[in-house]
């Protein structure tokens, strides 16, 4: 469990940091009249964005676990 650590922790604070700006961007264009498409649209670019980061945690964890714990060393 101690080597799934680093890539975990990252990964929540990359989420922590696209939900804070998302929601950030969310209600800015809350307060502009006439964009609720555009705080849609950021919405979904959030949703992707950590669907994205999750997919990256699965496949990194994956690596891991075949013993590719150190994945730059072969570049």
């Amino acid at each position: 469990m101690k080597r799934y650590t680093a890539p975990i922790l990252s990964a929540i604070g990359v989420a922590v940091i696209i939900a804070v700006f998302g929601g950030f961007y969310f209600v800015i264009f809350k307060a502009i009249p006439g964009a609720s498409c555009i705080r849609f649209l950021i919405l979904g670019l959030v949703l992707v964005a950590l669907g994205v980061l999750l997919a990256v945690l699965i496949q990194r964890i994956k690596e891991i676990k075949r013993g590719e714990e150190d994945d730059l060393g072969k570049y």
